[in-house]
């Protein structure tokens, strides 16, 4: 692998060529941060300071003292981070060949992840089954009372007034998020949305009746999709869409269609009816088990039905941030996180994950496109299953790689710099100010 010392004048140059972080004495210090943990391949303080780059030996405490100072800076902040962060990904990405076609819009991936005592919210951009970060916001967990769809609504505001306003983007959401004030926030920002909802969400279909979902699955047919115009809720804000509510059909890959497989999958039903039996009794555990109730701007089930599998690849970016495929080879965000005491260093750790996801990623996507890498994708795994982050991992590990990470991250520098600079917005969101105000 690469050294911390090598790869680090390359991340300064990507850091200054996309604009996130402009100040040239502290890109200079995150670019060794980053170096360090995309080496070390960890976000523990102990990894980091052991890959940390240094001029002189230093002793591990005045590490471990560095590593702690870079979590005070300014510069990892969402506010200061997310503006050049949204630039830089969709350029990447774009020149990556994995954006989507002309005429159709940027996927962008709403969901959580528990880190200890810490809540840590995202929104990422989907890319080849994987989620680049663009924006995150943290909350101390248990969650305060009033503060969740508070938070969330900020943090669509944040990234969406860094959006580009050339660029479509559809924000794809699980059942924990539906609510009138993240919808009319998507709405002032110019996105649209493809959200799962629970029985319990109510709608006012055309009729003007207002129910629950639930009550509507009964008149669904079996093993067919449903559309039906309706309104989230009720009153004169109520945010229009279309219900989509289908059978959610699996289809299993091949690698998981096997006897043992199989077998597993039936263990898991069975332990599945035994909770909605002691839980709900007289319920069937396949009565709603297998509905999929989808609330969207999308007119037709079939788009609406693909974006949202699209939103799976953030569990793939948790985990890969997490313990990895196998529990060794991820990096370990929640132990660290839950090592820090306030929600300002857990946001800063947040950015150095979304740069250090950025670069691996960037280095995931490339590989394949040439001759080079090729050769080492079939040297690393029998089939084309590898996610784009752990083709990333293996290649900055790979001693016959070592030249070809050099020129793509290069590259990255030089299609960077021909990039529209990033759109800083002027003040606020208006929602932002309403969150910090109920917090004040």
């Amino acid at each position: 692998m690469l050294t911390a010392t090598e790869l680090y004048p390359l991340l300064a140059a990507v850091l200054q060529a996309g604009g996130l972080i402009p100040h040239a004495t502290a890109r200079h210090s995150v670019a060794q941060h980053l170096a360090a943990v995309v080496t070390g391949q960890n976000l523990r303080p102990s990894a980091r300071a052991r890959a940390l780059p240094s001029v002189m030996p230093s002793p591990a405490r005045q590490r471990l003292r560095r590593g702690a100072r870079a979590l005070d800076r300014a510069c990892l902040a969402p506010a200061a981070l997310i503006p050049g962060l949204v630039r830089t990904v969709l350029a990447l990405v774009r020149a990556a060949g994995a954006g989507p076609a002309p005429g159709q819009p940027w996927l962008l991936a709403l969901d959580t992840v528990r880190c200890g005592r810490w809540e840590v919210f995202t929104v990422g951009v989907v890319a080849r089954g994987r989620v680049l970060p663009v924006g995150w916001a943290v909350l101390p967990y248990p969650w305060p009372k009033g503060q969740f769809t508070p938070t969330v609504c900020a943090l669509a505001a944040r990234v969406g007034a860094c959006w580009p306003p050339s660029e479509t983007a559809v924000l794809l959401a699980d059942r924990a998020f539906p609510s009138k004030a993240l919808f009319g926030t998507l709405r002032r920002i110019g996105w649209s949305w493809t959200v799962r909802l629970q029985g319990r969400h109510a709608v006012t279909p055309a009729d003007g009746r207002r129910c629950q979902v639930r009550e509507l699955l009964a008149g669904s047919p079996s093993g067919a999709w449903r559309e039906e115009a309706v309104t989230f809720g009720g009153g004169p804000d109520a945010p229009s869409g279309t219900l989509l509510i289908g059978p959610g059909l699996r289809v299993l890959p091949v690698h998981q269609s096997g006897p043992a497989s199989l077998a597993a999958r039936g263990r898991q039903a069975e332990r599945r009816a035994q909770h909605v039996a002691s839980k709900h009794p007289g319920r069937s555990a396949a009565s709603h088990d297998g509905w999929v109730v989808l609330f969207t701007t999308e007119v037709e089930w079939m788009v609406a039905e693909r974006q949202y599998r699209a939103r799976w690849g953030i569990e793939g970016t948790y985990r890969d941030a997490q313990g990895g495929w196998d529990g060794r080879h991820g990096w370990a965000l929640d132990q660290a996180a839950a090592r820090l005491s306030t929600a300002a260093r857990v946001e800063a750790l947040a950015g150095l994950w979304a740069l250090g996801v950025l670069v691996q990623t960037w280095l995931g996507l490339r590989v394949g496109t040439n001759a080079i890498g090729g050769r080492a994708l079939r040297r690393w795994a029998t089939t084309p299953r590898l996610s784009v982050w752990a083709r990333g991992q293996f290649a900055l590990g790979d001693p016959a790689l070592h030249t070809w990470v050099r020129a793509t991250l290069t590259q990255a520098t030089v299609i960077l710099a021909g990039t529209p600079p990033p759109l800083i917005p002027l003040r606020p969101s208006a929602a932002l100010l309403q969150t910090r105000g109920k917090a004040a």
